[in-house]
């Protein structure tokens, strides 16, 4: 014990400077055609990861103050690291494209009325009653993104705010801006769930064993496994995120539940043994159970190492270290800490038996016993109705529109949209075939292809050259309207700087469409995509190649691709837990009979999001995963003492009898240990954001009923599935016949 008191005080230093990563979600997807596209994208037109910043205005557009007051801001922001370009008022007022309309007066209303009909951009710059002035920031999201976007974005808001002191409240939007608020609020709930599960381990603790020693136990070994967690991530430089901060939550059930077991087994034998007796045939009897449930639960999570996600991969080294040093923690503490501390009190079993856990064991969970036909079809009515509910599952593609409407991005969003113009786009990219840009039927067919789409529900805007070369068409040549060669004069005249650059690639002979689009649905979002790559292709056959691109596409790839690994690594968890338990349970019938509960908790998150439409996201995805490999531990516990039941029981006894002893030995702690999970969970109801409230409901729900399929549908099974029931009296020391049923 004192070696272990003196390695944890030498891993406070490390664990001290444990930091938090600032980078955000990163993906292992530099290999994919996907991103490679993007790229070539990027190469030709620039980046698109860009955030859209609104501020209130009261200045004229003809009054000097204003002019002065953008160029200010204009420079302040670009001299912060990682920004590539500001685009504003000014900026269209020095690019070819208002040059090439010969207009002398821009800061004047008219001109911008005029000019909102040709620079769709500027829509998006000055509302139209002129009160709302914006800032499109283009950022390298390579290097600045996660909370170090968020430092600067605050600091971005802080120079608007300060140019503008007659509004100071300076509202974000884009891409960047919600993948950064996705982190900090997944990485909060993260924690938040840890500390719940400290809190309600600690009080559960007190309630079940009716002492604040207990409690102290629980609360002993759940700090030292986090502190241990965080030791070895100091070490080896895991930086705190999103996905290794669940990790503690985790950890902390599985140290809590292990100390659960020891007591509630150690109370049992204490009735009968001294208190070094006791001890010992503790350990006797949960050594192999608890070692197997940390060894699971390490197992299954290490499968997420699989993941394309960096931090997915790292929550899962951690989770699989972490889970295994709080088992072998439990032991050390536990063992050192039952027998000095720990003075058996009678009453505490008279307690027990009024509090509320032992009515459920006792009134509730043993309908399986009494009415197993009854629990079977019941259990398998309810598991068929949850299974008709996957087919309905629908896949999140897109990360939009997360927020409940009580945080301050959604209401950000909502006035940009309302005054400026949606923060999420994407490209449609034409390449020219046999020189189509020359042609004038490509112009006419594109301008007809862009009237179409914008028609399309949910389209707000749609920014391109277009309008500005048929404009100056009309205007040099009134008689025959011929776009190409004004085309051809644009392309000439465009230098690399420019803002015509962002709609066209000369060297590649390739120009861009921007579509900026409301803050629909996922799936409404796909609709669109659909849509208007299905008339694209349809429109420039034989005359250009179509690509639908961007930042929206690439998240949208990457997404799919996360949550096609998580499914691999829930089916990779499944084979590997199951091929434990046949090995520790040393029985191919135990092995499989532990999938039938633990299959429950799988369907049932999958049910739910089908019949509730909760999306399929890399969130919600991870409730299955996370649901199978703490679930599992009930499986475990039920099994071994069934095990072990099997082979002491008496000559004359049946399956049931050794059914009913499992029960009433594991039923109590398997009741506490799911509370812990289930409170834990429900901590994540209270989250403003909408996919971690998605996840605390399926945690929550997948916890119930993976501990009534361990207490009741399976017992019910057993004894009413006759061959199943054969085979495990084989398995007796003494085999009896089985009862005949009267």
């Amino acid at each position: 014990m004192t070696g272990l008191i003196i390695a944890s005080l030498m891993l406070i230093m490390p664990a001290s400077q444990v930091r938090i990563d600032p980078s955000g979600v990163t993906f292992n997807t530099s290999d994919t055609d996907d991103y490679k596209d993007y790229l070539a994208f990027v190469e030709s037109f620039g980046t698109d990861d860009y955030i859209l910043l609104a501020v209130k205005n009261d200045l004229n557009v003809t009054d000097s103050k204003l002019k002065k007051r953008i160029h200010s801001v204009n420079k302040e922001l670009t001299s912060i690291n990682s920004v590539i370009k500001v685009i504003d008022l000014s900026t269209l007022e020095s690019s070819d494209m208002v040059k090439f309309m010969g207009m002398s007066h821009f800061w004047d209303p008219r001109t911008f009325v005029k000019l909102y009909k040709i620079i769709p951009s500027l829509s998006r710059l000055i509302s139209k009653d002129m009160k709302t002035i914006a800032f499109i920031v283009k950022i390298d999201n390579e290097t600045l993104n996660g909370f170090q976007l968020e430092t600067q974005l605050e600091k971005m808001k802080q120079i608007i705010g300060n140019t503008f002191p007659e509004y100071p409240h300076c509202y974000a939007a884009g891409i960047p801006v919600l993948r950064a608020a996705f982190e900090r609020h997944n990485l909060i709930s993260a924690l938040v769930f840890g500390s719940l599960g400290l809190l309600f381990g600690t009080l559960l603790a007190f309630y079940i064993f009716k002492t604040l020693w207990a409690a102290f136990l629980v609360m002993l070994t759940s700090l030292g496994s986090l502190l241990w967690t965080l030791g070895i991530m100091g070490i080896f430089d895991i930086a705190l995120n999103l996905a290794t901060g669940l990790s503690f939550g985790f950890i902390l059930v599985v140290s809590t539940t292990t100390v659960f077991h020891i007591i509630s087994k150690n109370i049992q034998l204490l009735k009968n043994n001294s208190k070094d007796i006791a001890l010992i045939k503790t350990f006797e009897i949960i050594l192999r159970p608890c070692f197997l449930c940390a060894l699971t639960t390490s197992a299954g999570f290490l499968t997420l190492t699989i993941s394309p996600v960096k931090m997915v991969q790292q929550a899962g080294i951690i989770i699989s270290i972490g889970v295994i040093l709080a088992f072998l923690l439990t032991l050390i503490i536990t063992s050192f800490s039952l027998p000095g501390f720990y003075i058996f009190n009678g009453s505490i079993v008279f307690k027990t038996k009024k509090d509320f856990i032992e009515k459920i064991v006792k009134n509730y969970a043993t309908i399986g016993f009494k009415k197993p036909g009854l629990s079977v079809l019941t259990g398998l009515l309810i598991f068929i109705f949850l299974a008709m509910g996957i087919p309905k599952i629908k896949t999140v593609k897109h990360l939009t529109n997360p927020f409940i409407k009580t945080t301050q991005e959604a209401e950000d969003l909502a006035f940009i949209e309302q005054h400026i113009s949606s923060a999420t786009s994407f490209s449609i990219v034409l390449t020219s075939l046999k020189n189509s840009f020359d042609t004038r039927t490509f112009w006419y067919d594109l301008y007809k292809f862009e009237k179409k789409i914008k028609s399309i529900n949910g389209i707000q805007t749609i920014e391109s050259l277009t309008p500005l070369v048929f404009r100056l068409a009309l205007k040099l040549s009134p008689i025959g309207i011929k776009p190409e060669i004004i085309f051809r004069q644009v392309l000439s005249k465009s230098h690399e700087n420019d803002m015509t650059r962002s709609y066209l690639d000369p060297d590649q002979k390739r120009i861009r469409i921007i579509v900026h689009i409301q803050n629909k649905t996922s799936e409404q979002i796909e609709g669109i995509l659909k849509q208007v790559e299905n008339e694209a292709k349809k429109t420039f056959v034989n005359k250009a190649g179509v690509e639908i691109t961007g930042q929206l596409i690439l998240l949208r790839s990457q997404t799919s691709d996360l949550v096609s690994s998580q499914i691999k690594t829930l089916f990779l968890a499944l084979f590997v837990i199951t091929l434990l338990m046949v090995i520790q349970l040393k029985s191919f019938v135990l092995g499989l009979l532990s999938l039938i509960p633990n299959l429950f908790p799988i369907v049932t998150i999958f049910g739910i999001m089908g019949w509730f439409q909760i999306p399929l996201d890399p969130l919600t995805i991870f409730a299955a995963v996370i649901s199978f490999g703490l679930s599992v531990d009930d499986s475990i516990h039920y099994l071994t003492q069934l095990k072990r039941e099997i082979f002491i029981s008496k000559y004359g006894s049946n399956i049931q009898d050794c059914l009913t002893s499992a029960f009433d030995i594991t039923s109590r702690a398997l009741v506490s240990t799911t509370a812990v999970l289930f409170f834990s969970s429900l901590g994540l109801l209270f989250s403003s954001f909408t996919h971690v409230f998605s996840l605390g409901v399926l945690i929550a729900s997948a916890s119930i009923i993976a501990l009534i399929a361990d207490l009741v549908f399976m017992p019910a099974l057993i004894l009413k599935f006759k061959p199943l029931n054969a085979l495990l009296s084989l398995k007796r020391k003494n085999p009896v016949a089985l009862p005949n049923k009267k």
